[in-house]
């Protein structure tokens, strides 16, 4: 009888634990008061709504090109899990200051998007295509180039967008991961001392019935093979949520000339965000806008 209650006890101590795993994957930390992004930045982007498919709505931003230059074309711009679209402003004006129509949005589940969770791509690829789509209905000028700019999970939901949109000439990719089951397992081995790797199954089995997608088919490495855009990886070697070696292996699937990678020494995941070195943003933004 003991032993049928201890028994009974890890049961459903694992099932709050894989359940509560599912959730810190695909439920985010929602901000929705993020106006103090365009006071910092001095910046006073359109709004609009789009769509998607499933009825939700996606709040977006416009914010043109800066006035002293000419237009190149339109970056859209994928935030990461638990921003939001006014987080990507310090990098759409600095964009916009070099010729670059700049377009973000809140990813669903994030900011005032409709959804409750996150899907990695799932979803998401479908959602930037309609932004994408509007987005070009609200430009009268000529279209330009158009590139993408996308961080850890934007980063990758872009690169899984870019087989599906070949307008798209380069994107730059900070903190990018190839294979989500691979960044599972990598934080699964860090809790607990690796107690929680025998449990993955059944997260990914909550993650199916909660957020209604498979982690194991979320690879943007395979989005690698099917896209001729200019890739541009950009990782801090010190990253401890998305390991180094998750872009490497994009870059391994590049054809010859078509990415490109930097390491950054001393930088952690959320640094090449908000504290990318000037060189390293000089570098970027010249990877969109120079013509290879």
């Amino acid at each position: 009888m003991r032993r049928l209650v201890v028994i009974l006890v890890a049961i459903s101590v694992s099932g709050c634990l894989t359940r509560r795993a599912a959730d810190v994957l695909t439920v985010p930390r929602r901000v929705v008061e993020a106006g103090h992004w365009e006071k910092e930045t001095a910046t006073k982007p359109a709004r609009f709504e789009v769509e998607a498919v499933d009825g939700v709505q996606l709040s977006a931003l416009e914010l043109p090109a800066g006035p002293a230059v000419s237009k190149l074309g339109t970056a859209y711009l994928f935030h990461g899990f638990g921003n939001t679209k006014e987080q990507m402003l310090p990098i759409a004006k600095r964009l916009s200051a070099a010729g670059l129509r700049c377009i973000a949005w809140d990813s669903r589940g994030h900011g005032k998007s409709g959804g409750e969770r996150a899907s990695y791509g799932m979803r998401e690829v479908d959602d930037a295509l309609r932004v994408i789509k509007a987005a070009r209905k609200r430009d009268a000028r000529p279209r330009g180039k158009e590139v993408f700019w996308g961080y850890s999970m934007g980063a990758a939901v872009a690169l899984q967008t870019l087989p599906e949109d070949s307008r798209a000439e380069a994107a730059v990719l900070l903190a990018p991961f190839a294979d989500l089951s691979q960044i599972m397992r990598h934080h699964a081995g860090q809790i607990y001392s690796g107690a929680m790797v025998p449990f993955l199954p059944w997260v990914r089995s909550n993650v199916r019935s909660t957020a209604g997608f498979d982690p194991r088919k979320i690879k943007p490495i395979d989005s690698v093979r099917r896209t001729d855009a200019r890739l541009l990886f950009i990782h801090g070697a010190r990253d401890g949520v998305i390991p180094p070696d998750q872009s490497a292996r994009l870059l391994s699937e590049c054809e010859e000339g078509q990415g490109k990678r930097l390491l950054l020494p001393n930088l952690g995941h959320g640094d090449v965000m908000w504290d990318l070195p000037e060189s390293a943003y000089t570098a970027a933004i010249d990877f969109l806008v120079v013509d290879p």
